[in-house]
């Protein structure tokens, strides 16, 4: 048997092995409960039933139903949500079969779909569950201007179309070094950051021009996939994350952004700090990270720690992201991301926000995620300790009221 193969029979045997897996009520008692909401709540309640929070409180003021399964953790947050990633697209190994985040072809391609990529079956998912990531919009990397369409994912399952809670759920547009080292080495277009910039001008310029009737969409057949794309994009039926490091870069996508008043926001935004007046301004919101970042390249040679406490600070609104990485594995953990950054000025509660709430708030799912309320999905977290001490481990997660995993 192989690694891939290994790991997703041990997949498989976790889910076995928790009994009641298919309880249709469950009681989680939690020293600490942080519904993220409102208060932490020493000594706390949730009952489940079915797929949904059924209750929420104090030991004691919180009904318990009889023949409930029962767990009980020291804290439990709602399951955490990494706000931007290549996880399913790339995976766990550094080979070619779990390489498919990027579409280097051509400069412009909106018209790809991150769920016709998506490998529910990716161990990377399963030990990201296993940290607590319950949910994740994974989509294109850094290597195309317009990298295509992302889309939202459960981290459990083995059906993307059943995995997915939105798809597509943005377009990926790419600005800085990557985009010129992929195309630009071959003296193809762009290899610049003004090409970079005109090729994203242009195609938004096309659609925009469709939609008001002037010009067509070309190809041999009269329909070019990509427009229609971008045309939803133009209309801000469907968001545009612009992947952006640099401080130059991000007022580029800024300005882009207000030129066709698109519904956008800024990922990566390593140098946000630099222009946090034009974030606010703007009101752009940014998916920061990772907090952690390899200073790879000299467009993140100025990355800080500081960066999620200093747009906090700006009053920006903003979620944590693991992005994607160039080794193994591919994605980081955005648990470890957020302790990072709660220890570097964010604090606790507004980092556990980043990758709850906060994070369910600007993908548009936090009607059903992202706290611990009555009638929200239960996504739940356990852990033996506080979830952002390294020794801590996660004992135990529930999703849709299911236990999809249990520390052996």
């Amino acid at each position: 048997m192989n690694a891939r193969g290994l790991w997703v029979l041990c997949g498989t045997l976790a889910l076995a092995s928790g009994a009641p897996a298919g309880a249709e009520s469950w009681v989680v008692h939690a020293e600490l409960l942080h519904p993220v909401s409102g208060p932490a709540i020493p000594n706390g309640v949730v009952v489940v039933e079915g797929d949904r929070i059924a209750a929420v409180g104090a030991a004691g003021a919180v009904e318990i139903p009889a023949g409930a399964a029962e767990r009980r953790a020291a804290v439990v947050t709602p399951g955490l949500i990494d706000a931007h990633t290549s996880a399913g697209l790339s995976g766990l190994w550094n080979v070619a079969s779990v390489r498919d985040q990027d579409e280097a072809t051509d400069p412009d391609r909106a018209e790809l779909r991150a769920i016709d990529a998506f490998d529910p079956r990716e161990p990377l998912l399963r030990y990201l569950l296993e940290h607590g990531v319950t949910l994740v919009q994974t989509g294109p990397g850094p290597a195309a201007p317009i990298a295509g369409q992302a889309a939202i994912f459960r981290t459990n399952g083995t059906s993307a179309d059943r995995m997915a809670v939105r798809a597509p759920s943005a377009v990926v547009f790419n600005l800085g070094e990557t985009p010129k080292a992929t195309f630009g080495k071959e003296k193809k277009f762009p290899s610049t950051r003004m090409g970079t910039a005109a090729l994203i001008r242009a195609r938004l310029a096309a659609a925009r021009d469709r939609g008001r009737g002037r010009g067509w969409f070309g190809g041999s057949d009269g329909v070019d996939p990509g427009l229609e794309v971008l045309a939803l994009v133009v209309r801000g039926e469907l968001p545009a994350i612009f992947t952006a490091h640099r401080a130059d870069d991000i007022l580029t996508a800024l300005r882009i952004a207000r030129e066709f008043e698109l519904d956008a926001v800024v990922a990566g935004a390593t140098e946000a700090y630099l222009v946090r007046d034009e974030l606010r301004a703007a009101g752009v919101p940014v998916l920061a990270g990772p907090v952690m970042e390899r200073v790879s390249i000299l467009e993140r040679l100025n990355a800080s720690y500081e960066n999620p406490a200093f747009l906090k600070a700006a009053g920006i609104p903003f979620a944590l992201r693991s992005g994607f990485e160039s080794y193994v594995p591919k994605n980081r953990v955005v648990l470890f991301e957020a302790a990072v950054a709660a220890a570097n000025g964010l604090g606790a509660e507004a980092a556990l926000r980043a990758i709850t709430l906060d994070a369910a708030r600007l993908l548009g799912v936090d009607e059903d995620r992202g706290s611990i309320e009555p009638g929200k999905r239960a996504d739940l977290v356990l852990f033996d300790g506080d979830p952002f001490e390294y020794t801590s481990h996660v004992s135990a997660v529930l999703a849709g009221g299911r236990l999809v995993y249990e520390r052996p």
